[in-house]
């Protein structure tokens, strides 16, 4: 039994005004179905505004999908309650891209770390600062950060912080969303290097949500490329990342791939509706910025198929 399992989610925000009465909506994640095995990172990648960070609270249980089930240590999180729900909350944990906001500014690093401490165990004051200090090691904190501020930190040592603080519990699975994004390289570089030992120690599972692939790549052994709410590319062995075929998996990797900055190709920011044929059917979200586009794109929504073992991919043309 996998870990984790997402089966057809889907998730839609009304973008409708109450005063020009207009009722339209966009669908932020489109039927998606993923797994992971426990152990294992599974890296989601993708541009802004593609779906993945709703997904990652999908699973967190933070936003409610229309459509789909999220099954964690087999169980349905969105059926589930009571202290079955609580017991589920203290396996799954989540470490945010702003650090700084996901830190309350008037408590001590103490006190912070120790919140689901609190929450979950009953503990002397002596036994929790014990076990905080002990996290404040793991992460590569000193002790004399114990009673320190949060605005007496740089952004790395408050990630280390948010870190402690998901790992207090002993999570099976933590969702990283964005976690790295805000850091420099070198304080990047050593976050991952943090989370693979934590991730070998406490054999915790991890989803990884980034729009860089080089770091998807540096932590993950699974990788789903998804594009306007819609997986368009699944590899089972990170070490397939080389063989990507889908246009816009190649684009990300040509975008960071090269040996010199002038000649990397440049993801465009800029996001396209999906083309809408006559009959109001959707095609390919990705049809008008592929090279590869053909009438067949714009009329029909290509599906996730095998490409070979372990590889996935939803594009006719990569298939044939």
């Amino acid at each position: 039994m996998s870990l984790l399992e997402i089966n057809n989610i889907t998730k839609t925000f009304s973008l409708g005004n109450k005063f020009l009465k207009t009722n339209q909506s966009i669908a932020a994640v489109k039927d998606i179905s993923l797994s992971l095995e426990e152990g294992c990172c599974l890296g989601i990648v993708g541009e802004s505004g593609c779906g993945k960070t709703t997904l990652g609270k999908i699973i967190l249980g933070l936003e409610k999908p229309e459509r789909g089930e999220v099954f964690f240590l087999g169980k349905d999180i969105y059926q589930t309650t009571g202290r079955e729900l609580k017991e589920l909350r203290r396996n799954l944990q989540v470490v945010f891209q702003d650090s700084l906001s996901a830190v309350n500014p008037r408590l001590p690093i103490g006190k912070i770390i120790s919140e689901p401490i609190r929450n979950y165990r009953k503990l002397t004051p002596s036994e929790e600062k014990k076990q905080v200090l002990e996290l404040l090691e793991i992460v590569g904190l000193s002790p004399a950060d114990i009673d320190k501020y949060p605005h007496q930190f740089s952004g790395g040592q408050i990630q280390r912080v948010t870190i402690a603080r998901a790992i207090a519990l002993k999570p099976k699975l933590i969702v990283l969303d964005e976690a790295v994004a805000s850091l420099d390289m070198s304080v990047q570089a050593q976050i991952l290097n943090l989370l693979l030992d934590l991730k070998e120690e406490f054999k915790l599972s991890y989803i990884f949500i980034s729009h860089d692939i080089l770091a998807v790549n540096y932590i993950s052994d699974r990788l789903a490329v998804m594009y306007m709410g819609k997986v368009v590319e699944l590899i089972e062995d990170i070490r397939l990342i080389d063989e990507l075929r889908h246009p816009y998996s190649i684009k990300l990797l040509s975008s960071v791939l090269s040996d010199h900055p002038r000649h990397r190709k440049k993801l465009s920011s800029s996001f396209d509706e999906p083309a809408i044929s006559e009959n109001g059917s959707y095609g390919c979200s990705y049809f008008t910025r592929c090279e590869k586009a053909s009438v067949l794109c714009r009329e029909q929504t290509p599906l996730l198929s095998s490409l070979k073992e372990k590889h996935k991919v939803a594009c006719p043309y990569c298939t044939r």
